[in-house]
């Protein structure tokens, strides 16, 4: 039986809410039946406790192994020597086949696992989540700062072809992400889409449905990326066109209410099921992705999304069950109040919805 070790972010006792997501959805939904076909380790350089119900869940359902990784946990380029080395000294001692990723991580500690795989003789499977140069372009952006051009980017871009390279595997989350990825690789049919699992017991549509579009839903994190500003400027042109149209912004906000806005705050998993049926379409205005988890829970839940065009054009090429926009306040207001004002379309998208 193949040994896979995954190199996770460390444990952050003062983050719960990370961890909720971590170690109750993110890791179970990529894991699904691994433990089946290969032994698993997960190496992180601060664990949770040994009583947590998450941890006791992983290893008691899925398999999983945890041990502590005696590493630095920095990618900044000045600490990648020593984390490479750190990683080395993991593999070494751990002796795995593969290693990879199971959270979404940013391009050094990829370039650095690739550099320690390579090193010690192992598998590397890249899993992309997300473009992280775009990201930390927004980021940039928003507070004024250069990224594109700059010695940080190209250094940057360097690390993330090197890794791709190095990777038997490439793993992406949507076809938009895996475009994005073929022409840095020599090889783009080691690029293979796979998304994470959706647990259809939990994530299961209302008993009844919605007689008219009128409440949307941003899940996500406030990050630049995520477009936050962007939507609520989007929710108030809608709502000033309908004023029935309402939307809510769950995840790390502070709770608040304003007209026609909600900030719930950060919902966890139990609670995610209610929350999509609670509302009648998912929206997101993000400028970079791979490909949201959300976006499969709330279809799962019945419910259609309004999605950029420029991210999601090769997962949803017919729009059957995602309205695609471009990426500014009006064209976001515009695709609300075309599914407020058409409920037959609502009502066809949510079942296409449901079918994927």
């Amino acid at each position: 039986m193949k040994h896979v070790a995954f190199f996770e972010p460390r444990y952050l006792p003062d983050a719960p809410n990370v961890w909720r997501v971590q170690g109750g959805s993110r890791y179970p939904s990529i894991l699904g039946d691994l433990h089946q076909h290969a032994r698993i380790t997960l190496l992180m350089s601060g664990l949770p406790p040994k009583d947590d119900p998450h941890r006791c869940r992983l290893e008691q359902q899925f398999g999983v192994a945890f041990a502590r990784l005696e590493s630095i946990d920095d990618a900044r380029e000045a600490a990648l020597p020593t984390m490479t080395a750190d990683y080395r000294d993991a593999i070494a001692e751990r002796a795995p086949d593969v290693v990879s990723t199971l959270n979404g991580r940013m391009i050094g500690y990829n370039f650095a696992l690739a550099r320690a795989a390579r090193a010690e003789g192992v598998d590397y499977v890249y899993r992309l989540a997300g473009n992280d140069l775009a990201s930390r372009g927004a980021v940039a952006e928003a507070e004024g700062r250069p990224f594109y051009g700059t010695a940080l980017y190209a250094g940057l871009a360097a690390q993330d072809r090197y890794a791709m390279e190095a990777a038997r595997t490439v793993i992406a989350m949507g076809e938009g992400e895996r475009l994005r990825a073929a022409p840095i690789v020599s090889d783009p049919d080691k690029i293979a889409v796979c998304r994470r699992g959706v647990d259809l017991d939990h994530f299961a549509p209302a008993e009844t449905a919605p007689e008219r579009c009128d409440r949307f839903l941003f899940v996500g994190r406030d990050s630049a990326e995520k477009g936050i500003e962007l939507l609520e400027r989007a929710a108030d042109l809608a709502a000033r066109l309908r004023p029935a149209i309402s939307v809510s912004f769950a995840g790390d906000l502070a709770p608040r209410d304003a007209p026609q806005r909600h900030y719930p705050g950060f919902v966890g998993y139990d609670d995610l099921p209610r929350l999509y049926r609670e509302h009648h379409a998912l929206v997101l205005a993000a400028s970079s992705e791979g490909f949201p988890q959300v976006v499969m829970e709330a279809m799962a839940c019945g419910r259609p999304a309004i999605l950029p065009r420029a991210l999601f054009a090769q997962d949803f090429p017919t729009e059957d069950a995602a309205l695609l926009v471009d990426l500014d306040a009006e064209a976001i207001a515009e695709g609300m109040v075309a599914l407020h004002d058409d409920p037959a379309r609502h009502a066809a998208m949510r079942e296409a919805a449901l079918a994927r």
